[in-house]
């Protein structure tokens, strides 16, 4: 007997179960969760959004590099192409956000701009933002330019010594490039190994960084090193008089640096004694000037 109502309450049970599952909504054949939809279609958008981005920077990139002169300076700074369309994007994008949010909120504030004022200043700071990485990719190359024609002097400098310890010419400027691990010696080390390897003279290979980073001051060297190399004239000659003409620019350029930091020191040095003659005067013509408006009634 109690197996039998043990048996008929677990049948009862299974047709509850069945008639509530019956009940239950059913999705029609074919239909997505809301949720999968909206994640599917999210990734849809934002791999679509990356794939523009992507496409618009590549463009950038190829009209950039129709520019030498920018080209030149971002390999002298080692940066790519593609980061600074970045930048010139971002920049674009920051500028017109900082003038024209600055120009709706001094609108909020009760300063009454009109539209087209506002639509001016956006594009003045997209303007300014975009133009403003390549005048910092400028000064930058410029700055490295220079720091890169100290290096190469001291390397033309070592270069000088060992062809006058009677080392070979060419020898002598791989040898004197690989005393360091700093990162000019390092260019100029596999600028020369890249010209040995494919059996080109020495001079080929730095006229090749020269005109890669715009390097115009080893243009004179390049020049004498290959008319002494082809025509047989003395390269040893050649190199220590390159030295010689390093050692005399660097000499100038010292005196120089010199008489313009004398020269911007004057004028704050004649600030600087006037007033030790204003400090130094005005008590006793203060003393005076009391003396004189003390004894004046009494005359």
């Amino acid at each position: 007997m109690t197996s039998l109502v043990i048996l008929m309450g677990a049948v009862g049970g299974l047709g509850l179960l069945f008639l509530v599952l019956a009940f239950l909504p059913r999705r029609a054949p074919g239909e997505e969760e809301p949720a999968l939809l909206a994640a599917a279609a999210e990734a849809g958008e934002s791999r679509s959004l990356r794939a523009s981005l992507r496409r618009m920077t590549s463009w950038l990139e190829q009209e950039l590099r129709g520019k030498s002169s920018l080209v030149q300076d971002a390999r002298m700074v080692g940066r790519s192409l593609e980061s600074h369309v970045v930048a010139k994007i971002t920049g674009l994008i920051v500028g017109a956000a900082l003038l024209g949010g600055g120009g709706y909120l001094a609108g909020l504030l009760g300063l009454d701009l009109p539209p087209l004022i506002l639509v001016a200043a956006a594009a003045l700071g997209a303007l300014g933002g975009w133009w403003l990485p390549d005048s910092f990719l400028k000064t930058e190359a410029d700055k490295e330019r220079k720091y890169f024609q100290q290096v190469t002097e001291s390397w033309l400098e070592l270069a000088g010594q060992l062809v006058t310890a009677g080392s070979d010419t060419f020898a002598a400027l791989v040898t004197a490039a690989s005393y360091s691990e700093q990162p000019v010696f390092r260019t100029l080390r596999d600028a020369l190994r890249v010209s040995a390897a494919r059996g080109e003279p020495p001079w080929t290979g730095l006229r090749r960084l020269a005109d890669g980073r715009r390097l115009r001051f080893l243009d004179p060297f390049c020049a004498a090193l290959e008319l002494a190399g082809t025509t047989g004239a003395g390269s040893r000659e050649t190199i220590l008089s390159q030295v010689e003409a390093a050692r005399s620019k660097a000499m100038h350029e010292a005196d120089a640096a010199a008489a313009s930091a004398g020269e911007k020191m004057g004028a704050p040095l004649a600030l600087i004694g006037a007033a030790f003659m204003i400090i130094m005067g005005y008590p006793p013509l203060a003393g005076i000037m009391d003396g004189a408006s003390l004894g004046g009634p009494g005359l």
